[in-house]
């Protein structure tokens, strides 16, 4: 029975532990946090801006009457079944 008491009040002060060092250390992490997020944020959307301006470019530089490859993007062409309406039958 003492080892069981002796294992709950070690977890209980783990417990304790770490809740009190995070509220002293929540406040100076979460800002550093917030910088890191927003940096790679502003990362990401700067080379997203280059890609698209390249890709646009690449499209934007095809002659009109060029023909596209259609077997890339097969198209079915079986028929599914007729559509029917159904109307409401007032009794």
């Amino acid at each position: 029975m003492f080892e069981f008491l002796k294992t709950v009040l070690i977890i209980l002060w783990i417990y304790y532990a770490i809740k009190l060092m995070m509220r002293w250390l929540f406040p100076k992490i979460l800002p550093w946090m917030m910088k890191q997020i927003f940096k790679k944020a502003l990362g990401s959307n700067q080379s997203f801006g280059s890609q698209d301006a390249s890709s646009f470019d690449s499209f934007s530089t095809k002659e009109p009457g060029t023909k596209t490859n259609k077997s890339s993007t097969p198209r079915s062409k079986k028929v599914v079944g007729e559509y029917i309406d159904f109307e409401e039958i007032e009794e």
